[in-house]
């Protein structure tokens, strides 16, 4: 039997979803919302973003560590990803859309919402990172600590990697 999924409440009118915020069914989860008996998980922060992110966008770099639960907030401007596609069609206020390339193995999908995974999302983080302040070397040891990749496979990956950016990502991840 597969997993309930949680509605979609960007869908229900905003006066529903006002008067339910106000009675305490719902609660805020990053700039979107959950119901409040629905914990905090990847699969319903990832939902909660689906008024910025459509199904066919990936949440990634700070977007993506916080889906994982490894940064407190999603930042201001939410960072999504095409999957190597060209980033066509209407974009919604307050996103950054990336034209990055994943493989399959790359990606995590929740119940039609994706992410890219831990190891990838440090991967970007230390490539991208506009600036790579002390929460983002928190949130990379974290997501670390669960992905099942050490630090020496992922120096390896990046050594091995694309060029660009590869000292920067080789330099923050000796920071961490």
């Amino acid at each position: 039997m597969p997993a309930p999924r949680m509605p979609r409440i960007d869908l229900w009118p905003v006066a529903v979803r006002s008067a339910e915020l106000l009675r305490g069914t719902l609660v805020r989860c990053g700039p979107g919302h959950r119901l409040v008996g629905w914990p905090e998980s990847p699969g319903v922060r990832l939902q909660a973003l689906a008024p910025w992110g459509s199904e066919s966008r990936i949440a990634v770099l700070d977007t993506a560590a916080w889906a994982w639960g490894a940064l407190r907030a999603p930042g201001a401007v939410l960072d999504f990803g095409t999957g190597g596609q060209r980033a066509g069609g209407s974009r919604a206020p307050m996103t950054r859309i990336h034209e990055f390339a994943y493989s399959e193995d790359e990606i995590v999908d929740f119940g039609g919402f994706r992410v890219t995974t831990r190891v990838r999302t440090v991967t970007d983080l230390l490539r991208h990172a506009e600036q790579f302040t002390r929460q983002h070397r928190v949130a990379c040891r974290l997501l670390l600590m669960e992905a099942d990749q050490g630090r020496a496979d992922l120096r390896d990956r990046i050594a091995h990697g694309r060029r660009q950016y590869r000292a920067t990502a080789l330099r923050r991840l000796d920071a961490l």
